[in-house]
């Protein structure tokens, strides 16, 4: 899988030194200590989330979850981000069937 080196690595590292919310890693600075673009980090935090990392993040940064609140709460934030998606996306719909009318 292309990014498998990096989402160990970044687990590992997230694991070991970023542990809870208080020692949150702020994307500048995981993409200097991992050598990718930002694009490429959210994909690996993605794929870490996917496989069942307890990944969690906030506007601080990203950070290995210490506690059930913070799962709970980058659930609630990404659970935010979905509805905003699903409403771009009704609008966008909703222009189209309007100019095809």
């Amino acid at each position: 899988m292309k990014g498998a080196p990096i989402d160990k690595a970044l687990c590992e590292y997230l694991k070991q030194y970023r542990r809870g919310q208080e020692s949150a890693a702020s994307s500048k600075e995981l993409e200097a200590a991992f050598h990718v673009k930002g694009t490429e980090l959210r994909r690996a935090v993605n794929r870490l989330r996917c496989d069942g990392w307890p990944i969690c993040s906030d506007a601080t940064g990203y950070f290995y979850a210490a506690r059930q609140s913070e799962i709970q709460a980058t659930v609630a934030q990404l659970t935010g981000r979905i509805s905003k998606i699903a409403a771009a996306t009704k609008g966008l719909l909703k222009s189209y069937e309007e100019k095809e009318g």
